[in-house]
């Protein structure tokens, strides 16, 4: 029983991931063959700078609600509480950063991207994040509880919503690219709003905020912020460093080659969605000999998958790069190739990614990430100035195989660790 609920909780997070993937796969060919490379190297750095704020925004809230929603299980009390707490924090943090970025977007455009045209599209951008933070709590909390539908179905609104916004203002309307960002901030206002109807049941409004959970939940988060957000900075520095060092048309046909390496983990990425509160409930249960059989049936059945996976996009790819964009577009195969072979290695980790902080060891989770982001800001400044696009792809694969094996040994350490309370556990 437990077994069907697993598998079908994977399949509506699989279907979640990869409409989402599909709409923004779609998205990057709408805008590539509507506003050009350079159009579309615009829009991925906004982009980028919209995934940043994202994870400053909720703070690492999100998993915190998972975390410890799943702990609770059927204690609806404190379920309540940690959701509540979870949603006010996140609008909190949100607005926070929303003010954050509108004021330094002029900064930004001028002295980082080095274009004054992009102070507009960054404040446009500031006005969802209180909207994308209750959004990811939200689907914290739904994660938490198993509800894997309401979770697929808050995913799969935002994203026809995006798409079908995007395609009325850029193409019917012909707003250009600030059509494109408007098109993915009004579908987030209107997630974020409800995301909070749909776990209304769940949500209080305290009598006190400043409390133990709000403690427990910002410092759990804080560390899972700061993780994610190295990480985030471990997978996007090559994109800000393409628009920081060259120009937007290099940044447009990167973002090709990165838009089609997302689809690449598609089934990773689901799985981890699933494994994250499997690992919280068998740690606490102390269900050791399940956590190393959970933790090694997604490594090696996602490398499986992968390599073939990886084959494919390596014969396809010269040909399906110029099919889906335009033959201005083809100089990102080469780049295309070199970085699959990165994610290939990385993506057996992406499936078990959220292990550390859901046996408790978030602080652990965060060391990794930020010595995995230290080489890779090294690598990029060394090799983009020089080799650009093949450079930024280049030093991307290497610290993807860097991190993945720190990865990977750290949790052979803690998989002994396991083996040994298995043995020495009394009958």
């Amino acid at each position: 029983m437990k077994f069907n609920r697993t598998v079908i909780d994977i399949q509506w997070a699989f279907i979640s991931i990869a409409i989402s993937s599909l709409v923004h796969f779609l998205l990057r060919i709408i805008i590539g063959k509507d506003l050009g490379v350079d159009g579309l190297g615009v829009y991925t750095l906004i982009f980028t700078i919209y995934l940043f704020g994202m994870q400053f925004a909720n703070f690492g809230i999100g998993a915190a609600i998972t975390k410890y929603v799943a702990e609770k299980n059927e204690d609806i009390s404190s379920i309540t509480r940690f959701v509540s707490y979870g949603i006010i924090s996140s609008v909190l943090v949100g607005t926070i950063i929303s003010i954050i970025l509108f004021f330094l977007s002029p900064f930004i455009s001028l002295y980082i991207f080095h274009d004054s045209n992009v102070e507009i599209l960054l404040k446009i951008t500031a006005l969802c994040f209180p909207f994308i933070a209750v959004q990811k709590a939200v689907l914290g909390g739904l994660n938490g509880l198993r509800k894997m539908k309401y979770y697929a179905f808050l995913n799969i609104i935002l994203n026809v919503l995006t798409i079908i916004v995007s395609i009325i203002l850029v193409i019917i309307l012909n707003m250009g690219i600030i059509g494109a960002v408007i098109g993915f901030v009004i579908p987030t206002v209107i997630s974020g709003i409800l995301s909070f109807i749909t776990i209304k049941e769940y949500f209080i409004i305290p009598n006190q905020l400043f409390n133990e959970t709000f403690i427990i939940i910002t410092s759990f988060g804080f560390y899972v912020m700061l993780g994610n957000s190295i990480s985030m900075i471990n997978t996007q520095i090559n994109t800000l460093l393409l628009g920081f060092y060259l120009n937007t048309f290099e940044v447009g046909l990167f973002a090709v080659a990165t838009t089609l390496i997302q689809g690449m983990l598609l089934i990773p990425s689901s799985i981890q969605i699933i494994s994250g509160p499997s690992f919280s409930r068998l740690n606490s249960k102390k269900e050791y000999t399940s956590l190393k059989l959970v933790t090694k049936k997604c490594i090696i059945y996602t490398f499986i998958v992968m390599f073939i996976i990886s084959i494919i996009f390596i014969i396809v790819g010269n040909q399906l790069i110029p099919l889906l964009f335009t033959e201005d577009y083809k100089a990102a195969y080469i780049p295309l190739v070199i970085m699959i072979i990165g994610y290939l290695i990385y993506s057996p980790f992406v499936s078990i990614g959220s292990i550390f902080a859901n046996i408790g060891q978030v602080k652990l989770s965060f060391k990794i990430n930020l010595i995995s982001t230290f080489i890779t800001v090294i690598l990029n400044l060394i090799m983009i100035p020089t080799y650009g696009i093949i450079g930024a792809a280049i030093a991307t694969t290497i610290s993807l195989i860097i991190t993945t094996i720190i990865n990977l040994a750290i949790i052979k350490i803690y998989i002994n660790k396991w083996t040994l309370k298995i043995v020495t556990k009394p009958n």
